[in-house]
């Protein structure tokens, strides 16, 4: 996933800013394995293993409708170039 992360970034992206839209990809992940490590015991804890996995679930559904609206923006700029 890195990997695929990293080439959409240097397509989008030149020179300076290349190095911030990287850090920041890569700063943005790490916070979020902080977060789930901090959200999800505490979900388990309270509520048990149901809830905690929903809320994984939750993230994941998230992440994908963010990946289908990337796909559909890299897949406008490309028929526009």
């Amino acid at each position: 996933m890195g990997v695929t992360q990293a080439a959409i970034i240097s397509k989008w992206f030149k020179g300076k800013e290349l190095s911030l839209a990287l850090g920041l990809n890569m700063s943005i992940s790490r916070l979020g394995a902080v977060a789930n490590a901090a959200i999800v015991p505490s979900v388990y804890e309270t509520s048990g293993l149901g809830p905690a996995l929903m809320v994984g679930f939750c993230i994941c559904c998230f992440s994908f409708a963010n990946a289908c609206g990337l796909v559909c923006l890299d897949t406008k700029a490309d028929n526009n170039l």
